[in-house]
């Protein structure tokens, strides 16, 4: 049996936020149980020591609050180690990334407003076909919102139509990034108690092409912020967007720069398992695939 990633991002009821697809706690607590009945979940120094039985890694991406609120808390518990990412650009900057602001206003605000918001300033030929990649969603505005504001219009396009609806509806920004990502003391917190703490982007921008631009905009600030708060470089790293739809390039691009600056391994969004002998680029399973919805 090969080893198994497993992909997290939101941990938490829904409670109204409509624009999400979290796993609940109750059905993480459930996973990791069921996953302890066939694999050592292990900690990413232990991936290359031998073992009797295959390993699992749990994964999280984006670095919100309620990973550390409900996952950390319940993995504590439970005495299982975990691998989080951080997201930078928030805490340093004050920038929230474009697919952050669509989970908020595509939560709070209905998608015949977001749509005509849309449809007013932009081109959507073909989208019926083009959005076709949000196959889970079940209604159509839904899926034509998301393609648009995701990977159709550009960052600050984007970000033009999502930006007055995020003020209107969270007017302290400030306060919002405090309630929704990880802060510096929860960040250190966990890696006291023995969590490994990695990059994960800084803008949350998919890779662009060029592999030197991409590490000096996306990884290098996110390292040097964990260095800064962590007082040792990360050696682990998880692309946005698994890369995007360049992931392929990405991988040959990008992994000679990560090995030459320290880095041991890096994760992708290919859903696949782990051979016995594992690979720079280590795939992942969505929790979604394990029998919830994430």
């Amino acid at each position: 049996m090969n080893n198994l990633a497993v992909m997290y991002h939101y941990i938490r009821e829904r409670e109204g936020w409509k624009g999400i697809f979290p796993l609940s706690p109750r059905d993480f607590a459930h996973q990791i149980d069921t996953l302890s009945k066939t694999y050592d979940i292990i900690s990413l120094d232990q991936m290359d020591k031998p073992r009797s039985r295959p390993w699992c890694i749990l994964t999280f991406d984006d670095g919100t609050k309620d990973q550390y609120i409900n996952a950390f808390d319940i993995l504590k518990r439970k005495g299982v180690p975990a691998y989080f990412t951080v997201m930078s650009g928030p805490l340093v900057s004050g920038i929230i990334p474009v697919f952050h602001l669509v989970h908020t206003a595509l939560s709070f605000v209905s998608d015949e407003e977001i749509w005509e918001r849309i449809r007013s300033k932009h081109d959507t030929t073909g989208i019926e076909e083009a959005s076709a990649t949000y196959s889970y969603e079940q209604d159509r505005l839904r899926r034509y919102n998301k393609y648009m504001l995701n990977i159709k219009l550009t960052t600050e396009e984007a970000t033009e139509i999502l930006g007055a609806v995020f003020d209107t509806l969270f007017p302290d920004k400030a306060k919002f990034i405090d309630d929704f990502y990880l802060t510096e003391r929860e960040i250190k917190h966990m890696h006291r108690e023995g969590m490994t703490i990695g990059v994960h982007c800084h803008e949350h921008l998919p890779y662009c092409g060029d592999p030197r631009q991409f590490y000096d905009k996306e990884i290098k600030p996110c390292r040097e912020y964990l260095k800064g708060a962590l007082g040792s470089y990360s050696e682990w790293y998880t692309p946005a967007f698994g890369g995007g739809v360049h992931f392929e390039a990405m991988r040959e691009q990008l992994t000679p720069i990560l090995i030459a600056n320290g880095f041991k391994g890096a994760f992708s969004t290919v859903p696949k398992e782990v051979p016995q002998e594992r690979e720079f680029w280590i795939d992942r399973i969505d929790c979604a695939n394990l029998g919830h919805s994430r």
